[in-house]
């Protein structure tokens, strides 16, 4: 994708700027609202902006915020090595005017940790977090927000895209809000989406998250051409989708693509303009217990071969057609 291009041209520009084996010094690094990119990221002498906190901090280190303020450096922060930015009780902000607010690819084996971010488009912005290749990526206690730049693929809040052959990705959404993401025909709260690539396995809970007046809510969907195989295997747990213009929860699946296995358990989907949630495609199997699904334009459903099915905990009524009834499973 041209855009996804050009984040990675001007990834490769900032490492040339800033060379970070020749320059990390520090296992802990801060950035303030009235700090300096002259200073060397440290509790006295803080820096002003997240990109060159990470330049001076060795990979597995830690960034952390002294104070509330705006410490984006302009269009993109690019993570390519495991970092911790924690601004908890502080909240650190994240101002993405074109492009993604933060793109992180790193090591197989390698994990970042975002915690207590504001993270805005601007209502321009293509993603919020656009996750690439890493161990895993956990996010806690964030709020993601006005992503909407145009284009079938553009317009998350956290976009998911696994782009190595064979690759296992696992996600960790927590405590956190994805809002006002996508435009009117496209983008939305969370989407999963390998890209062009064969076998991999990705892993993706959302706990406690609150996706919210966006297009679609959550989707994952294998349907990229040249991607086949593997699995996209996503837990959503105490969580609510409502408010978005189309689908709610949402697994699209191809014959060849990723398997899409979705578990929702003591969740809403509520108040949406498509389904609640729906099932679509040969390789989607999404179940669901302990849901209320309501004021849907359609509650539950499939299409296409795909397979919702219920553990008979739910309440799904008061939507403009509930749905045929889901096949039921028992509880083990």
């Amino acid at each position: 994708m041209r855009r996804i291009a050009l984040s990675l041209i001007v990834l490769g520009a900032m490492l040339a700027m800033y060379p970070q084996a020749a320059c990390a010094s520090n296992a802990r690094s801060w950035v303030a609202s009235y700090g300096s990119n002259g200073n060397p990221c440290t509790r006295t002498q803080p820096c002003a902006t997240f990109d060159v906190a990470i330049t001076n901090t060795f990979g597995g280190g830690e960034i952390n915020c002294i104070d509330q303020g705006e410490f984006s450096p302009g269009p993109i922060i690019s993570i390519t090595k495991p970092i911790t930015i924690d601004c908890e009780g502080v909240q650190g902000r994240i101002g993405a005017i074109s492009i993604s607010g933060v793109s992180i690819s790193v090591g197989p084996t390698e994990t970042v940790v975002l915690r207590g971010l504001d993270i805005s488009g601007f209502t321009g912005g293509d993603f919020g977090i656009a996750y690439y290749a890493g161990a895993a990526l956990h996010v806690e206690k964030c709020i993601i927000h006005d992503f909407n730049s145009s284009g079938s693929s553009f317009g998350w809040g956290i976009l998911v895209a696994p782009s190595t052959d064979n690759a296992v990705l696992k996600v960790y959404v927590s405590d956190t809000s994805l809002i006002n993401n996508g435009t009117t025909s496209s983008g939305g709260g969370l989407l999963v989406q390998p890209n062009a690539v064969v076998n991999t396995i990705t892993k993706v809970v959302l706990n406690r998250v609150e996706v919210r007046n966006n297009f679609f809510g959550i989707k994952a969907d294998g349907t990229v051409a040249n991607t086949s195989g593997g699995v996209i295997n996503m837990t959503v747990r105490d969580s609510v989708s409502a408010g978005n213009t189309a689908n709610g929860i949402v697994g699209t699946s191809s014959g060849n693509g990723p398997a899409i296995v979705m578990m929702v358990d003591r969740s809403a989907s509520s108040h949406n303009g498509g389904y609640g949630v729906i099932a679509f495609g040969p390789l989607t199997t999404i179940r669901i217990g302990n849901m209320s699904i309501a004021g849907n334009a359609t509650g539950a459903g499939t299409l296409s071969g795909g397979s919702v099915q219920s553990f008979k905990t739910n309440q799904i009524k008061g939507n403009s057609v509930d749905g045929t009834p889901l096949p039921g499973i028992g509880l083990d």
